[in-house]
């Protein structure tokens, strides 16, 4: 069996040690040598637990209670701690979602590499090896981006960096834990090649975790589906996008936003995901399930063999019935506010420069500044979506911190309704600062580490308002609700909390204030898609609402396409392309703004279902 299979993980259980409540349940699953199979799944559905749990990793306050990981016919979760220490980087190694954090910050790149090699070899033996893997993450083997530190790398290079830490020791499995989130287009379609190239070039099994389907579409060959802690589908990467078989997986996929489509509709899932302390008797997914009957509240549906595929596993007591094609109802889906007439314009940047402070000059004892913003302009009507799309680099952030009142910029003008707008947040007044608010791309340096979730929303109200205690619960109560995340979350620390739900808590946080200006730097990148639809549902109904205008800062252009009005294509910190949104992305009239576009990764790889044109998904017969 060792030699058919990679990786052949059976029953595998984790569960929390204090309350006796399992996370994830009976996994089961194998990848064959020189395949990759895809976990998916909503935010919190244990795809993180279960990618950790395959190198015998639990976190604190949870155990691997049962089953078992053969790598090369060893059950991992056998072996001793020293000998698990040794298996780990050497039989099965790890690419993290934050390679950042990751690397240290005090060595070099090349050393780090070094260190997982055994010392056992000859020179000549270590550098092949180091060769090898830098090679293989296409990174130049040379000893000035050896002797980098991580800071001195761009995103990009650091996750390349972590794919070559992962492959010096020519592992049989590789676990891949969401690699290509928070990257550019141009970035992650440079990375993707890469990890196609392991698995077209190298005999090695790999476990890609990602919210990301469309990266999923073109990368995997196996899917399995989670939901509550489960696999609830699994099956060819083909035969999964075609003709998903549980109402889960065809759920998931109505929400995925297509930079290649017309419609603007997107469609979230009702409900919150189900928490490990309250999962339902019968299926996890039956309380938010339109075509449930009552075996569905009841009892636990197998995952089983699907009559008409040997390749497929669905645990759907419906899941044998017939197929059609049914376009949603109107009252499920969300389109983008189309504007009637224009409204005033409540920002207005003029000529903004911005720079951070470079490395000494040769002579003198001045300073070079390394420009990131170069005279950008623009206007953003009340009620209105601005998206700023760009590769790594190219002045996006950058622009969102200066708006913020984060940046000093060295020239320019900024206005907000209609008056001047102090270059420093400490600088404006209380309620300018409330009506101008930011949320950040990482969580995880945004929340702080030390407060409740309950705590860290209600502080902008108290900042801003005057309110009662029961009218400040009440209110954090409603905020937890509108970004679709259990009550029961406010007591929780941000540790205990997966990526996607914190950065729900930071939108919840922004949005706790009131906003008139909501400055959104790539608040979907740790989204999985339904999450993901639903907030994007929140946003727009907000924008009708309260006029809430947004400046939205994203690389994920198939978001940017179902969200903004107008795109403004920036790179190296200058205004490439500003158009409306049908306009760029039918006819763009720049070369870079193409290239971005082509750089997308595309749903309809290999035989497109039926089921894409706008609305049309395949439903199960009797579905309202």
């Amino acid at each position: 069996m060792s030699e058919t299979f990679g990786l052949r993980v059976d029953g595998l259980r984790v569960a929390a040690v204090n309350i006796n409540v399992e996370i994830v349940s009976d996994i089961s699953f194998t990848v064959p040598p020189s395949t990759t199979l895809g976990i998916v799944g909503e935010s919190g559905c244990g795809k993180t637990t279960v990618a950790m749990a395959l190198l015998g990793f639990a976190r604190p306050g949870t155990s691997i209670t049962a089953g078992s990981v053969i790598v090369a016919g060893r059950d991992l979760l056998s072996l001793s701690e020293k000998d698990l220490r040794r298996a780990r980087g050497r039989v099965i190694s790890y690419v993290p979602q934050n390679p950042a954090r990751a690397l240290s910050p005090g060595m070099t790149v090349g050393r780090q590499l070094d260190e997982m090699i055994d010392s056992g070899g000859s020179a000549a033996d270590r550098k092949a090896s180091l060769r090898s893997a830098w090679e293989g993450a296409q990174l130049p083997f040379d000893p000035e981006m050896l002797g980098r530190y991580p800071h001195q790398l761009s995103g990009g290079q650091q996750q390349r960096v972590a794919i070559a830490m992962a492959l010096v020791c020519e592992p049989r499995v590789i676990v891949m834990d969401e690699p290509t989130t928070g990257l550019d287009v141009l970035t992650q379609d440079r990375l993707l090649d890469v990890i196609i190239g392991l698995r077209e070039k190298r005999t090695v099994s790999i476990v890609y975790v990602s919210h990301d389907l469309g990266v999923v579409r073109n990368v995997v060959d196996e899917v399995a589906v989670m939901y509550g802690g489960r696999v609830v589908e699994t099956g060819p990467v083909d035969d999964i996008f075609r003709d998903p078989r549980h109402p889960y997986t065809r759920r998931l996929l109505e929400a995925i936003p297509r930079v290649h489509s017309d419609t603007r509709h997107l469609r979230g899932i009702p409900g919150s995901a189900v928490e490990p302390s309250n999962r339902p008797p019968g299926c996890p997914f039956a309380p938010r399930c339109d075509i449930r009957i009552a075996q569905c509240d009841l009892e636990m549906p197998p995952l089983e063999v699907a009559r008409e595929s040997a390749d497929r596993r669905v645990s759907c007591w419906r899941a044998a019935e017939s197929v059609t094609a049914q376009r949603p109802p109107e009252a499920s889906t969300t389109a983008v506010v189309e504007p009637n007439s224009p409204s005033p314009a409540i920002l207005e940047v003029s000529e903004l420069v911005a720079a951070y402070r470079g490395k000494r000059l040769g002579i003198g004892k001045g300073r070079m500044a390394n420009i990131a913003v170069r005279g950008v302009s623009f206007s953003l009507p009340a009620g209105s979506c601005l998206a700023v799309v760009g590769e790594s680099g190219s002045g996006k952030t950058t622009l969102g911190r200066c708006l913020a009142g984060l940046h000093r910029p060295l020239s320019g003008e900024l206005r907000f309704a209609g008056q001047p707008l102090a270059p420093l947040a400490r600088d404006r007044r209380p309620e300018v600062r409330r009506r101008i608010q930011l949320v950040f791309q990482d969580p995880d340096s945004s929340l702080n580490p030390y407060m409740s979730i309950g705590r860290i929303i209600q502080r902008p109200l108290r900042q801003f308002f005057d309110l009662s205690r029961g009218d400040e619960a009440t209110r954090v109560s409603e905020l937890l609700d509108l970004v679709h995340l259990a009550a029961s979350v406010r007591t929780r620390m941000p540790r205990e909390l997966s990526g996607g739900e914190k950065q729900r808590v930071a939108i919840a946080r922004a949005l706790a204030a009131d906003p008139e200006l909501l400055i959104c730097d790539e608040v979907t990148s740790a989204l999985d898609v339904a999450v993901q639809a639903s907030i994007l549902e929140l946003l727009t109904e907000l924008r009708q609402a309260k006029e809430l205008a947004m400046l939205f800062i994203s690389h994920d252009l198939a978001v940017v396409r179902s969200i903004s009005d107008r795109v403004l294509v920036l790179r190296n910190g200058e205004i490439i392309e500003l158009a409306e949104r049908q306009a760029l992305f039918d006819t763009p009239n720049a070369a870079y703004s193409k290239e971005l576009l082509n750089a997308v990764p595309d749903l309809r790889t290999g035989d497109y279902p039926a089921w894409d044109a706008p609305g049309d998904m395949p439903t199960r017969v009797g579905e309202p």
